[in-house]
């Protein structure tokens, strides 16, 4: 991980090195021009991951008000916002180098390389076609040959493009490894380190992630998530995550992490479902304080959605450099083995339900466990009836409360939220925030466009307000 940013830099700038000193002259050689045979597929793949991680993050970063994960900016208002920190290194950064590693490791047999491209190309576009809905995607990354891209609808995107890129990716990830010898071997992964049955498990998580978003247009694929994730991670030491070092800080110690920047607190909808004063009454979650500091550490009040930072002198916690997600060498999470946990919580709720309560529990468990907690802190939080109330008494509440708490400021929750529109039956306690600015103050449902594609790209199509549902959600 110590070469990653130097990996990056080369990878960068050999990709866009040669694909742009275009010679005035045929006559003439630019010495300085790095030629497209010099650019190797396991070069690429550091600054890939790298993209993908900044796509991800991109996502989270302020769009974890929305889930109310955190709040105290105006967007926890639901002002128009358009995930520009999404957007600019999909559409810069992530899908370029992806199709690039994808284009040349098919063209050389170096399916494994392929495989692992695929898989994050497809989990980013997942993550940002759930946010936008329509997304440049079969006219995007055509250079002058398609210099304004139309958009893909996310009904294509859902139902042909994104299942072709997971299914690609699993075929590739079972096919023979490649003939030529210095490709047998991934190299330069920081994330799984060339382990291909990890990036195969990857896959089938993220193909559950994907059926049970799907099920709310076709509720058979619910047996098919529940499926994939048993050909998934078996534990949470598989989970799909970028891991940062001291000098390659952890993008969300540089965001909120580090004591300068604390333009957003935690709210008080997840401090108080771990503070036991809400929907667990008297049960205190030992992960509260892994997951925001106190200046009391005998009491954590959050920030009410809608309210700004500053706005009420009571609220007392923050992510620092001590909690576990934004310390400075914390992993950035992708994916994980609790997710697919309750993905199958889920899935098999209504079929089959001592397996569902055996998948909720191992969900919780695997959380607990990854941030540390201790054993006898896990085993009591489990034995309160309030978690722990027996198959045959498992609600979707329940499965979802606790999958909300696990997946602390990953943006896969907003997701969930949006399958069942913030159903206070789900969600106990969960409100609009106090100020909505969305006219007629619904429910947040989408991104506004990016700042970015107004005035660049005249293919643009029209894009609702914030408070119109996606394809996806509109059932």
């Amino acid at each position: 991980m110590k070469r990653l940013l130097r990996k990056i830099s080369i990878a960068a700038f050999v990709l866009f090195s040669a694909s742009s000193c275009d010679n005035l002259l045929d006559v003439n050689v630019d010495p300085g021009r790095i030629s497209a045979d010099q650019i190797t597929v396991p070069n690429l793949l550091p600054s890939a991951i790298r993209f993908t991680a900044n796509v991800q993050f991109g996502a989270a970063q302020f769009g974890a008000q929305y889930p109310q994960y955190l709040g105290g900016q105006a967007i926890s208002q639901y002002t128009p916002y358009g995930f520009d920190q999404l957007w600019r290194p999909l559409y810069s950064d992530a899908l370029p180098s992806l199709q690039e590693i994808i284009s040349r490791a098919e063209a050389l047999g170096a399916y494994n390389y392929s495989g692992i491209a695929k898989v994050m190309l497809a989990m980013n576009m997942l993550t940002a076609s759930a946010i936008y809905g329509d997304l440049p995607y079969t006219e995007a990354n055509k250079g002058t040959a398609i210099l304004n891209p139309c958009y893909d609808t996310m009904q294509q995107l859902y139902e042909v493009h994104i299942p072709q890129l997971i299914n690609s990716a699993i075929e590739d990830l079972q096919r023979p490894l490649p003939e030529l010898p210095n490709l047998r071997t991934v190299r330069n992964d920081y994330i799984y380190n060339g382990n291909l049955d990890n990036w195969r498990r990857a896959a089938f998580a993220l193909r559950a992630r994907y059926n049970l978003q799907m099920s709310i247009k076709n509720p058979s694929l619910l047996a098919a998530a529940a499926a994939d994730v048993d050909r998934a991670f078996t534990g949470f030491s598989q989970d799909l995550d970028l891991i940062y070092e001291a000098n390659i800080q952890n993008p969300w110690w540089s965001f909120l992490g580090n004591p300068v920047n604390k333009t957003q607190q935690p709210t008080s909808f997840i401090t108080n479902m771990m503070n036991g004063t809400a929907q667990y009454p008297g049960l205190v979650d030992p992960r509260l304080p892994l997951y925001m500091s106190s200046s009391n550490p005998n009491e954590f009040r959050g920030v009410v959605p809608g309210r700004l930072v500053g706005d009420d002198p009571t609220v007392n916690v923050n992510l620092t450099a001590t909690t576990w997600h934004s310390r400075n060498v914390a992993p950035l999470q992708m994916l994980t083995y609790a997710e697919a946990q309750f993905i199958k919580a889920e899935a098999l709720l209504n079929s089959n339900r001592p397996a569902a309560y055996e998948a909720y529990v191992n969900g919780i468990r695997a959380s607990m466990t990854k941030l540390g907690v201790s054993g006898d802190a896990i085993n009591s939080y489990l034995q309160n009836t309030l978690v722990s109330m027996g198959s045959s008494n498992l609600q979707l509440r329940d499965i979802m409360m606790q999958k909300y708490i696990a997946l602390y400021l990953q943006m896969e929750t907003w997701n969930d939220m949006r399958r069942y529109q913030y159903d206070p039956n789900i969600y106990p306690g969960l409100n609009k925030p106090v100020i909505n600015q969305i006219p007629g103050e619904p429910w947040i449902q989408r991104s506004n466009i990016a700042d970015d594609e107004p005035g660049t790209n005249t293919c643009i199509p029209v894009i609702p307000n914030q408070g119109v549902k996606l394809w996806l959600f509109d059932n």
